[in-house]
């Protein structure tokens, strides 16, 4: 795995993993507020627990990290986690302005 690839991981991780579960948690916690997507809701109700949710994520990433393996060059593999991070920025900040609008 080259360089990049692997700060992308660790990115996508920090952002897709952990700061969508902590903002999701946070989110469905606070008053007025409830989980948004609909498959997410589906599965897990308006208020998922930390440990399934956070399960689920791993899920998901494993199976993108062993989707990424599969591609045939390192340049494309990177392109993987830099996607998984795009959408975890986007929905850590939107999740973030959702829950700051109603406090």
């Amino acid at each position: 795995m080259s360089t990049l690839a692997l700060v992308l991981w660790l990115l996508a991780v920090l952002f897709y993993g952990v700061g969508d579960l902590v903002t999701t948690i946070v989110g469905t916690r606070t008053d007025g507020l409830e989980e948004g997507q609909p498959l997410t809701r589906a599965i897990f109700g308006e208020q998922p627990s930390a440990l399934r949710f956070g399960l689920f994520k791993v899920g998901i990433l494993l199976v993108f990290y062993g989707g990424s393996l599969l591609l045939p060059d390192d340049r494309f593999r990177a392109l993987v986690p830099a996607a998984i991070l795009g959408v975890g920025i986007g929905v850590v900040v939107h999740n973030v302005r959702t829950i700051l609008a109603v406090r």
